[in-house]
């Protein structure tokens, strides 16, 4: 069960209140579920909601923003198991408790165990900031000089809006956000979106991180070492090339002796014929694009296997995938961006529409989830209102609300209250056309 203690201006407690599901609106209108009298406070300024057990907070285009433990949230932050957040002159403390009966298997404990440490990092090395770590808990880190990204870096060399890394549970991938000074992956420029792993260095213009995990605690000692080694890294590409030149030349004295010595032998080595050999590296590049969703560059690679084989059937029908995944993806955006507005039907209705077997439709599951427990609860609390008033309109009302809740999320709750409704109905001799199996 989440707690929110509430504190006014002078540091009084205000109101707590309870949860564990639902979503719940905070501003200054007093159609908010949380209402905050302060010109300070958005007419509605953010949402806190509970998606798969974890609680998050979401800015909803306020004007003085949403800070989370002196961090401003850009879009969505987990809140974790405790956080302190700023809006307008209050301040709201989020606290967990595990409920008192629950066993050591109990999912919410589980879930919770250093959700601190949860996230990967960046940590800054290589210059007289080394050391400076910053969290990646958003789905969408934004790195740039002004304020309004999630990591802020002051310095010449980064854009505006330099630069952003995705975060889709345990996956995380860097994208240049057309920056004047680019993003290096491993001393690469980074084009698109590309994944990165734990041990990775990304460049932004001149300020370089090392990639890590979250948990992991990092020494000065520590940082030399990643600082020595990426100034090696050119001496070790020198290395590798002489290697490779001997192992080449190895290769070609060993090939010629080989002849030389038994021709008889040549029937035994395998030949890999050069142009199938090209077309399942072209494929394999082009199916590793389309899981980082870098479409433009998967076409490239499926484009150009048909190019060596134009009646290749599995380039043909990858190439097609393609199209049907983009499509798919810019839906789950639009989706997504409406649920981030608090657009909670409408969203689920575009997100509905996203095709079946999609990497998109995957990927949508955990919003669409949301979706369902939050139209569903808010479904069930209208209900409830309205049969309290105990009117023949509202009544009606209350049994679309509440078939509507249970045909989107059936729970024990949605199915007792569309009863309840029914029976009063009944009692009451309301014509309704009855939902109930």
């Amino acid at each position: 069960m989440f707690t929110i203690t509430i504190e006014d201006q002078n540091g009084q407690v205000a109101d707590t209140f309870s949860f564990d599901h639902g979503s719940y609106t905070i501003g200054r209108l007093e159609t908010c579920d949380v209402v905050l009298p302060s010109g300070s406070v958005s007419r509605e300024h953010a949402r806190i909601f509970i998606q798969e057990g974890r609680c998050y907070v979401e800015d909803l285009n306020s004007a003085n923003g949403v800070i989370v433990d002196g961090q401003r949230v850009i879009q969505t932050r987990d809140l974790g198991t405790a956080s302190q957040i700023c809006i307008g002159e209050f301040y709201l403390y989020l606290e967990y408790e595990a409920p008192a009966n629950a066993s050591k298997q109990d999912v919410m404990s589980t879930l919770f165990i250093d959700s601190g440490g949860e996230h990967f990092k960046l940590v800054r090395i290589n210059d007289s900031f080394a050391g400076e770590e910053f969290s990646l808990s958003e789905q969408q880190n934004t790195i740039g000089r002004t304020d309004d990204n999630f990591i802020l870096l002051s310095d010449s060399s980064i854009s505006r809006r330099h630069a952003v890394i995705h975060r889709r549970g345990d996956l995380y991938a860097v994208e240049d956000l057309g920056s004047s000074n680019g993003t290096r992956l491993n001393g690469k420029t980074v084009d698109g979106r590309q994944e990165i792993t734990s041990g990775d260095r990304v460049e932004f213009g001149s300020i370089e991180f090392v990639f890590i995990e979250g948990d992991k605690a990092v020494t000065p000692e520590d940082i030399a070492s990643y600082s020595s080694s990426s100034n090696l890294t050119t001496y070790a590409g020198f290395a590798a090339l002489l290697v490779v030149g001997l192992l080449v030349a190895g290769g070609v004295v060993f090939g010629v002796a080989t002849v030389l010595g038994d021709s008889g032998d040549d029937a035994n080595v395998e030949e890999v014929d050069p142009l199938e050999q090209e077309l399942a590296n072209l494929i394999e590049s082009g199916q590793n694009h389309i899981e980082l969703g870098n479409w433009d560059r998967a076409i490239a690679s499926f484009d150009d296997a048909l190019s060596l084989s134009p009646g290749h059937s599995e380039a043909k029908r990858l190439r097609d995938r393609v199209e049907i995944e983009r499509e798919a993806a810019q839906v789950l955006e639009e989706g997504q961006q409406l649920s981030q507005q608090g657009r909670h039907s409408d969203a689920r209705e575009v997100l509905l529409s996203i095709p079946e077997g999609t990497l998109a439709q995957e990927r949508a599951e955990p919003t669409l989830a949301h979706l369902n427990r939050t139209i569903s609860h808010n479904l069930i609390s209208t209900a409830n209102r309205q049969l309290r008033r105990d009117d023949e309109e509202e009544l009606l009302e209350a049994h679309q609300n509440a078939a509507r809740a249970h045909s989107i999320q059936p729970t024990d709750d949605s199915r007792e209250l569309l009863d309840t409704v029914e029976e009063r109905l009944e009692e009451k001799d309301i014509e309704f056309e009855s939902v109930r199996r």
